[in-house]
């Protein structure tokens, strides 16, 4: 701390060689026991010279633990009496740790004569359980997989957990699936791939049990969760990512067309470009739980580099890596929360009898065939937004229809599912 006092010591001479101003006689943190999650603010508090004086500009900077602040004060003259001041400086929230506050020698018109213990403060963090600032906002199959499970995490705390790992329980407590220790902490948001335990059958949805955080290798269990799961998305559809990438040693250059497909043909398509700068693509899909293929064909000769194109989702994980081929394509057999393709989240088809739904210039003619009025209809696009919605009172409604993919509408006592390609 000595050289912090030196530098005290030689700001406030400096600071005193002019005209006096402003003479503050202590100064505050606020709160007076400042945590990580509180907006900090300094006050200095002390006395004008005169009724014509005043703070000019009052500001703060950082500078690692540092707060240096920069007060110029004035006067137009008035009466010679002290004026009670105090004057506030918002800091914002801070990481952590101890600080010193000092005035620059950009300041003037000031004199400090606060005590030195007031020139310095400790912030810490948030305090209580840790815990309870971690949140779980799902967990749910592997998208890709049955196998695994994925829990999503969002650390809203301080806390880094060293070398993490979740496991999940049920309600008997046995072992559902486990975490293998993969990261040094958790960041503020992760996805963690749980492998389900050789032998588990899954338990109907939901599931009542425990999802735990262990620590240092599973030495240390840190937080516990009791939750009912249910490892299906509650969403009519869920993001699918159709993605390329350069595994090989060289750049992977030129245009490709992808395209993913169910056992009724086509449901979306488009192109990647892999340029000198871009050698991951992907794009951008809503789609439900079910079996698709994937293909990706490249539009010009052979390039150099490994191309290889796969699907993921919002987490990272995803299918197998496929290679581009520039003979005869393969498909790669996407299976996409499979689990859940004849579970209560799958969109049901609804009965052929029941209603015909078919392509017209403007969008989709839908037709009731019992003769009843169709009801509210709410369209979904390929990325889950509710793009339309109406209410048929008889039983034909025209729904406008603009943009390619999977579309789901639902009615009061159906789900649609339409597939729309380009035509």
């Amino acid at each position: 701390m000595r050289h912090i006092t030196l530098l005290l010591a030689f700001l406030a001479a400096k600071i005193i060689t002019g005209q006096t101003y402003f003479y503050i006689d202590q100064i505050a943190v606020v709160p007076p026991a400042p945590t990580t999650a509180d907006d900090v603010s300094i006050q200095l508090i002390g006395n004008l010279s005169s009724s014509g004086s005043y703070i000019v500009s009052a500001e703060a900077s950082m500078n690692g633990s540092l707060v240096a602040l920069t007060i110029v004060a004035a006067s137009t003259g008035g009466l010679t009496v002290l004026v009670p001041h105090t004057e506030a400086i918002a800091i914002g929230q801070l990481p952590a740790g101890d600080y010193t506050i000092a005035f620059t020698l950009g300041s003037s018109g000031i004199l400090d004569s606060a005590p030195a213990q007031q020139h310095t403060f400790t912030v810490t963090g948030q305090g209580g359980d840790p815990c309870d600032d971690v949140l779980i906002p799902s967990v749910r199959w592997h998208a890709f997989s049955d196998t695994a499970i994925v829990v999503h995490v969002v650390n809203n705390s301080t806390e880094g957990f060293s070398y993490p790992n979740f496991i999940l329980f049920d309600s008997n407590g046995d072992t559902l699936a486990k975490e293998t220790v993969n990261f040094f902490g958790i960041a503020q948001e992760s996805w963690h791939f749980l492998r389900v335990m050789e032998g588990v059958i899954m338990p109907s949805m939901p599931i009542n049990g425990t999802l735990e955080l262990w620590t240092l290798f599973t030495e240390e269990l840190a937080c516990s969760w009791s939750m009912s799961i249910d490892l299906c998305p509650p969403e009519t559809c869920s993001t699918f990512m159709p993605s390329m990438g350069n595994y090989g040693g060289a750049l992977v250059l030129g245009t490709f067309n992808w395209s993913v497909s169910d056992g009724s043909g086509t449901i979306a398509n488009g192109q990647f470009e892999m340029t000198a700068s871009d050698q991951y693509v992907s794009a951008n899909l809503c789609l439900p739980p079910g079996e698709y293929q994937m293909d990706v064909s490249p539009t010009g000769p052979p390039t150099g580099g490994g191309p290889m194109f796969f699907a993921t989702d919002e987490s990272g994980y995803g299918t197998e890596l496929w290679p581009v081929a520039w003979s005869l394509p393969v498909s790669l057999p996407v299976h996409f929360y499979a689990p859940c393709i004849d579970g209560t989240n799958a969109v049901e088809e609804a009965p052929e009898s029941l209603f015909n739904v078919r392509r017209i210039p403007n969008g989709l003619l839908m037709e009731r065939m019992d003769g009843r009025a169709i009801g509210p209809v709410h369209l979904f696009d390929p990325q889950g937004r509710l793009v339309y919605e109406a209410s048929g009172l008889t039983d034909r409604l025209v729904v406008p229809l603009s943009t390619m993919g999977v579309h789901v509408l639902r009615m009061e006592d159906a789900v649609l599912k339409v597939m729309t390609g380009i035509e």
